[in-house]
């Protein structure tokens, strides 16, 4: 199993920018019926084919996903890791500890250090606390059970495995100057999987995107507040090589690049039949067709044909059956909870790329307990609807946040823990 470049039908994914259309009949997409979440915060934003902002012809993305419950996690058994590393990590002599102590002692500083210490030594700490040699060989042997360089410094690799492990720290809110996402997307991602989907089903037999079953895995977006990575949580972007969907569509990855996160909207596009309508739009029956009306505004507009219709794809009738309803003023309406972006998405500036949620993880019926990977975009990238209110909770996300996308073949994971957290195992794999 590869989880960087590989020999097989993909080598090197390349960036090919977002969706690419051809011209064709349009095709919907069809989510799953959602709950509505309330954002009254957030203006939608209507653009239109020719207003700024809205590229044409490239088009963005839909799909229901097609990733399925399976054994993939983003948790490592940090007890059997460290039994692991227990061995190795006594090859650090006290100067090596001490100069780790040191190291970890500039690099962290206030709740921050006190949470890690608390971590590594599994109880509370006293404020003031600082590393010692002893945290430096845990540490160490952490390190080394996850097949990172052992040397007792709390650094990005490192980082990574201890949120893996479930770190978590909780930080003051910072300025958005200070934030930087930094989005890996094949940190879990099987390679060799998507070789073989992509072989099988597009090279031998002719097929598309749609023909391609997503192997099990995502990406992860960690976050850094100045020097240090303070968190991580989860991310998917397009597949590792453009493929054709419709004749409309092309999936591609996620472009490489230095963006800055746009305002948070409530994105509408004509690209996409689904998208047209903001997400959380007060629905209506009028004669034999139906109308929609903003979150926020007060004028209706028809959704369905009608010679006053102005949507580019008119929807069918059909579409709006199943929705949630709310209750106001007397007056019962159905809320549109189909668009593809979700309620709320960020611009990756500049390109049209967008970061944001889909509609079946806002419906909040996935069961208990069941690990899921996020569904493979077209080339934006998908988060978890939770994740995403406890990122904007705690700062992350903003209008001028840094959102750095690396290629495929990168990622901060050493290979072992990478490659057990896609299996599902949770424990590093002897090397």
């Amino acid at each position: 199993m590869s989880f960087g470049r590989s020999a097989g039908v993909i080598v090197a994914p390349v960036a090919l920018g977002a969706c690419f259309a051809v011209a064709a009949p349009p095709t919907k997409s069809a989510p799953e019926p959602a709950t509505p979440r309330v954002e009254p915060a957030v203006v939608p934003v209507e653009v239109g084919v020719d207003q700024p902002g809205e590229p044409e012809p490239e088009l963005k993305e839909a799909l229901p996903p097609k990733v399925e419950a399976g054994g993939f996690t983003r948790k490592l058994d940090r007890a059997r890791i460290a039994a692991r590393g227990a061995p190795r990590a006594k090859g650090l002599d006290s100067a090596a500890l001490r100069e780790a102590a040191l190291f970890d002692n500039e690099a962290w500083t206030g709740a921050a250090r006190r949470e890690l210490l608390a971590y590594l030594r599994g109880g509370d700490v006293e404020t003031g606390a600082a590393f010692t040699e002893a945290d430096a060989r845990i540490v160490a042997q952490l390190q080394s059970g996850s097949s990172a360089e052992a040397d007792g410094k709390l650094r990005d690799e490192t980082m990574a495995v201890l949120f893996a492990m479930g770190l978590r720290l909780s930080l003051r809110k910072p300025m958005a100057r200070e934030v930087r996402l930094e989005f890996y997307p094949g940190e879990l991602e099987d390679l060799d999987g998507w070789n073989r989907e992509i072989e099988e089903n597009v090279t031998k037999k002719g097929g598309g995107y749609r023909d391609v079953s997503p192997p099990v895995g995502e990406g992860s977006i960690y976050v850094r507040v100045g020097r240090s990575i303070v968190a991580c949580y989860r991310g998917r972007g397009g597949p590792p090589a453009a493929l054709r969907d419709d004749a409309e569509h092309v999936a591609v990855p996620t472009k490489p690049g230095i963006y800055e996160l746009g305002p948070a909207q409530a994105h509408v596009t004509r690209s996409w039949y689904f998208s047209q309508i903001p997400w959380g739009a007060e629905i209506r029956k009028s004669g034999d067709g139906y109308e929609y009306r903003s979150p926020g505004r007060s004028t209706w507009a028809w959704a369905t044909r009608n010679p006053k219709n102005t949507l580019k794809m008119p929807l069918d009738g059909t579409d709006f059956e199943g929705l949630p309803e709310t209750t106001h003023d007397g007056v019962t309406y159905a809320i549109w909870n189909k668009n593809d972006f979700g309620p709320i998405a960020w611009n990756l500036v500049p390109s049209d790329l967008y970061l944001h949620t889909t509609p079946d993880t806002e419906t909040g019926t996935r069961p208990p307990g069941l690990d899921r990977s996020l569904s493979c975009s077209h080339g934006c990238v998908h988060i978890d609807p939770r994740e995403r209110d406890e990122m904007m909770t705690r700062g992350y996300l903003g209008a001028g946040v840094r959102f750095i996308v690396h290629r495929w073949d990168e990622h901060l994971l050493p290979d072992p823990v990478r490659h057990d957290m896609v299996l599902g195992t949770g424990v590093a794999s002897k090397s």
